[in-house]
């Protein structure tokens, strides 16, 4: 009884975390968006000095929501514009798909910030994760060039797609404080059991996928539907 009251304590300790990063969010703090873009490029360039700033400042967590939110309707506008006619995803479409990609962000910080600390004693908390993955969503703008070059379509998901596991990885390392093995093993485990909901939730027809950067999923829906035609 007292080993299920401890995970309990454990995992509430998490959920207050994740709610006091959602009330700095509700409570902004004046921020300058050209040198919050310029750390959200350091951090794409792996800047250890800058991803331990960003982390450590509160005030950053509205400024993360507003970097994801930018990558979210970068790559909604690239699909929508790229896609003819033939197969236009609906506004609908793309509003729902902006909205569970969020949503299955936060799960999948939310479960690296768990698994990472549960298993591997991991330091940090899923705050500091936010900001630093919300930084890093700038990533995601390069995919508003679809609309006017579609041809790149194959080489701007790969790219981005890449480039985004190492970001997660070094991200994840650094605000946990893992090692390199448990970095790794974080993550496979977050993958593969957040991957297997969402098998489940395919199976029931819902949702587009878990994952780190899952708009690039939604990419690839969209042009598997497109070689059909």
């Amino acid at each position: 009884m007292n080993e299920n009251n401890k995970h309990d304590g454990e995992f509430k300790k998490h959920l207050d975390g994740a709610a006091s990063t959602f009330k700095d969010i509700q409570n902004p703090g004046k921020f300058d968006f050209k040198a919050e873009f310029m750390n959200a490029i350091e951090i794409l360039k792996l800047n250890e000095k800058k991803i331990t700033e960003v982390a450590t400042r509160k005030t950053t967590a509205t400024a993360a929501l507003l970097f994801i939110l930018i990558g979210m309707v970068s790559v909604s506008l690239g699909m929508y514009l790229m896609v003819p006619s033939v197969w236009r995803p609906s506004l609908m479409y793309l509003l729902f798909s902006m909205v569970y990609s969020l949503v299955a962000m936060i799960l999948v910080i939310f479960a690296t910030d768990f698994v990472g600390s549960q298993l591997f004693k991991g330091k940090g908390d899923f705050g500091q994760l936010f900001r630093v993955f919300g930084y890093s969503y700038i990533l995601m703008i390069p995919y508003i060039l679809l609309a006017v070059m579609p041809g790149l379509a194959s080489i701007i998901s790969l790219a981005v797609g890449v480039w985004m596991l190492v970001v997660s990885y070094k991200l994840v390392m650094i605000i946990k404080k893992l090692n390199p093995t448990h970095t790794v093993f974080t993550l496979l485990i977050v993958v593969v059991g957040l991957g297997v909901i969402s098998a489940i939730l395919a199976q029931l027809g819902i949702g587009f996928g878990f994952g780190y950067g899952s708009e690039i999923n939604n990419l690839n829906d969209a042009l598997d539907a497109l070689s059909r035609f």
